[in-house]
């Protein structure tokens, strides 16, 4: 059973919101990644975090799409 189905209508607006918010962050932070150059331009560090973010990302895609089917 989803873990979302226990929530009410305002706990699920809410938690939108919280995500909405976080990928924001998350795609500026890609963004600025980006124009830095390709991954070649950059140090180890700097593309695992991408990596990181960017499988977070994915996570909080598949987390609204859950959150869709349940309203």
């Amino acid at each position: 059973m989803p873990k979302f189905v226990a929530m009410g209508h305002s706990e699920l607006s809410g938690r939108r919101d919280q995500i909405k918010s976080e990928l924001g962050r998350l795609f500026n932070e890609q963004a600025a990644f980006f124009k830095k150059g390709n991954r070649a331009a950059h140090n180890l560090t700097e593309v695992a975090e991408y990596e990181k973010r960017r499988e977070r990302i994915r996570e909080l895609f598949a987390e609204l799409n859950e959150l869709r089917k349940t309203t």
